[in-house]
């Protein structure tokens, strides 16, 4: 006998399955209001807390600051294709850190993406940080949108629909409260999950299904992100960050990115440990360049980097303690340079214009 927990699709009756799911009970809500308090009530479940400070879509050419209405139309190519390219960057007490340098790869992630823009570098930069303003916002996590646009639901987009869109939200994708030590995570090799094909890996897209199945498969395995490996053995990338590491010679390495977005976290970390840990001995050498797999497990510190001031230490890997087990000092040194920069530095910060 069956019970109904495992019951394939093949052994469910079709009436009792209409009669469970009787169509005539989902009503047809044509009222705006109505159809808003449905989502609103519904979002408040799933959310938890207020979330989303600020929004603009170049379809109203607006912004607003009532999350309720912050959404896309069900049409737009980001939605039904995940035709669409984005970046993010990081609110930080009343400035915005490295907008310009991840709108730089934002252009040519939407040149990689055939997507033509609705607006100016310039007007977009001036959004976001209206955008920002409006939110009320000191720190916080900025995101922004570059679509194919709305229109119709075939495979390529409409002429001249292109769709920008911006938010600014409460915290970061990536917790992690500033000030602290650097998180101690396990990780592991996820093998059974591809790697995305280079013209993919290149372009920071919409889609991000591989990435999400390697984080899912990476906790599955007791990891937390997930390190891939490519197909000649050499070290890729996490889920959604960068990967580096400390050999027992102080060398500092960080694979090419190959096969792996071109990150502006471990870009910056490559920069600050050029400037101050080769002075101070820490580190011998910073480089970039191809590491297998055989090399990277004879690391003396292993860390991910991403999203302008996250860090993670890996302590262990596949099993295996990473060095001594503990947070090493490489690792703590970069992340105190990178909140340090992120939140007092003066090269890569613009200021926003708050009312």
């Amino acid at each position: 006998m069956i019970s109904n927990a495992n019951r394939t699709t093949e052994s469910i009756d079709l009436n009792e399955t209409l009669v469970a799911n009787d169509v005539n009970e989902v009503p047809v809500v044509n009222d705006v209001k109505e159809w808003s308090a449905r989502i609103s009530s519904k979002l408040s479940e799933c959310r938890g807390q207020e979330l989303i400070k600020a929004f603009y879509s170049s379809l109203t050419d607006a912004i607003t600051t009532n999350a309720d209405l912050a959404f896309l139309p069900i049409d737009d190519h980001l939605c039904h294709r995940g035709h669409a390219v984005f970046d993010t960057c990081t609110l930080s007490n009343g400035r915005i850190y490295r907008l310009r340098t991840h709108l730089d790869r934002f252009l040519a992630s939407a040149q990689g993406a055939r997507i033509d823009l609705p607006l100016s570098r310039a007007q977009i930069e001036n959004i976001i940080l209206r955008t920002a303003a409006a939110s009320g916002l000191k720190d916080g996590s900025v995101r922004f949108w570059l679509s194919a646009g709305p229109g119709d639901f075939f495979i390529t987009p409409k002429r001249d629909a292109s769709a920008f869109y911006c938010v600014i939200f409460v915290g970061s994708a990536l917790q992690h409260k500033v000030g602290e030590a650097p998180p101690a995570i396990p990780e592991v090799t996820v093998r059974d999950v591809p790697l995305k094909p280079a013209a993919l890996s290149s372009i920071k897209t919409n889609n991000y299904l591989l990435n999400s199945l390697t984080a899912l498969r990476a906790r599955d395995l007791g990891g937390t992100f997930g390190i891939l490996v490519d197909e000649k053995g050499f070290i890729a990338e996490s889920c959604v960050l960068n990967v580096s590491f400390v050999l027992p010679d102080k060398t500092l390495v960080t694979p090419t990115f190959d096969h792996a977005l071109n990150g502006t976290t471990v870009r910056k970390c490559l920069e600050l440990a050029r400037a101050s840990l080769i002075g101070d001995g820490l580190i011998r050498d910073a480089e970039q360049r191809p590491i297998s797999e055989e090399e990277a497990h004879t690391a003396v510190e292993i860390f991910l980097t991403g999203g302008d001031l996250h860090l993670y230490a890996v302590t262990s890997w596949d099993g295996e303690p990473v060095g001594d087990g503990q947070v090493g000092p490489v690792a703590t040194r970069l992340l105190a340079a990178l909140e340090e920069e992120t939140s007092h530095g003066s090269s890569e910060h613009l200021q926003v214009p708050y009312q």
